[in-house]
């Protein structure tokens, strides 16, 4: 047997252990890291009253900045997501809606921290 042979095989069940518990540490700081991603996320009215129409132009995204923990960020789906605005009650002019948090549904583990613009104009108009 050779030396190099008998260096590495010596004391393998250490190295062995060693191995298991540093892959179970970096596997532990990848998973629990918090971070942040910004995503383009559409606007959608709901609850539009009867009677009543859309006439101005409303961004349809609005930048939606999310925290969370990296791996329940990487199980978001960008596609399932968006910005409601409750129209229900509104009456025909110019609208001034702000939105928040509770306007977006995340997954558990995700919060939201900002919203740009924070605020969206919407004009509304008896329909004819």
């Amino acid at each position: 047997m050779s030396l190099t042979w008998w260096w590495v095989m010596r004391h393998w069940e250490l190295k062995l252990l060693a191995l298991a518990v540093s892959s179970g540490l970096w596997l532990f700081v990848m998973t629990s890291e918090k971070t942040n991603v910004t995503l383009p996320l559409p606007v959608e009215l709901d609850a539009v009253p009867s009677g009543i129409i859309v006439t101005s132009e409303r961004p349809d995204t609005v930048d939606v900045q999310l925290h969370g923990l990296r791996a329940a960020l990487s199980r978001v789906e960008p596609d399932g997501l968006r910005v409601r605005v409750n129209l229900a009650g509104a009456r025909p002019g110019e609208l001034v809606v702000g939105l928040g948090p509770d306007q977006i549904v995340v997954p558990p583990g995700v919060s939201v921290l900002r919203i740009t613009p924070s605020v969206v104009r919407i004009g509304l108009a008896k329909e004819r």
